[in-house]
């Protein structure tokens, strides 16, 4: 039987955050009060992290967050990007256990043995645009448009069943 969990998530907050033109990572990250990186790596401040999911752009991710939580955001960094609230456009999942890497390299065309906790992906999997986040060593999110949820469920279990 394979080494694995699978949970979804519900309750988190999510917002794209793309700097106004000619502002560094560093100017986010002063207005955040933390450092920001910028490239496919997660920026940790202590209530919220950066996902970086392209050059210069991240998605904001809290574990819980209240419904005014983007707009929160958006204020902190008022002068320095602009916040679009993503929260309710993605369906989440964590996999966990010593099986998850093998369940995700089943359907994502990139090498999860070369990729460090911390690291983000933006890829595909069955045909489904995901962003999969390296949380922790065996923690995988997985980030998927809420339309395609089913879909990407129904793919996961059937790729667990074949473990």
């Amino acid at each position: 039987m394979a080494d694995i969990s699978v949970s979804a998530c519900t309750g988190f907050g999510l917002a794209n955050v793309l700097p106004r033109q000619g502002i560094a990572p560093d100017a986010v990250g002063a207005a955040l009060g933390f450092a920001v990186v910028s490239g496919p790596v997660t920026s940790r401040g202590r209530d919220i992290a950066l996902l970086g999911t392209g050059p210069n752009q991240w998605l904001a991710y809290a574990d819980a967050a209240a419904p005014d939580w983007a707009e929160a955001l958006g204020a902190r960094l008022a002068s320095v990007a602009g916040v679009v609230d993503q929260s309710s456009a993605y369906a989440l999942w964590r996999i966990t256990g010593a099986d998850a890497r093998r369940l995700l390299q089943k359907g994502l065309p990139v090498d999860l043995a070369a990729i460090a906790p911390d690291a983000v992906v933006v890829s595909a999997i069955a045909h489904l645009g995901v962003i999969v986040h390296h949380a922790a060593p065996d923690i995988f999110q997985v980030f998927v448009f809420r339309s395609f949820a089913i879909n990407f469920r129904e793919w996961l279990d059937a790729s667990i069943a074949a473990l």
